[in-house]
């Protein structure tokens, strides 16, 4: 993160508050949040689009926790 533009990391920073915000209410909109299901090697993950950045994150429900595995550009996001 410490190399994108503060635009960016702020849009991105941004986007996790809400995230949070949503998760804490007790109801993740995956719509307006633009949050996908991952599939294939990536099964179980969820991912967050922030422009052309993509979160590569986990949320587990018991222990109320967010996991973010990866923030990276779309065309190096899924490798």
């Amino acid at each position: 993160m410490e190399r994108l533009h503060k635009d960016k990391r702020r849009n991105i920073e941004e986007k996790l508050r809400k995230l949070i915000k949503a998760l804490g209410g007790g109801i993740l909109s995956y719509r307006r949040l633009d949050i996908r299901r991952l599939r294939g090697e990536w099964e179980g993950f969820l991912r967050l689009r922030v422009g052309d950045i993509r979160i590569i994150f986990k949320i587990d429900f018991e222990t109320k926790t967010t996991y973010i595995y990866h923030i990276h550009y779309r065309e190096s996001a899924y490798k």
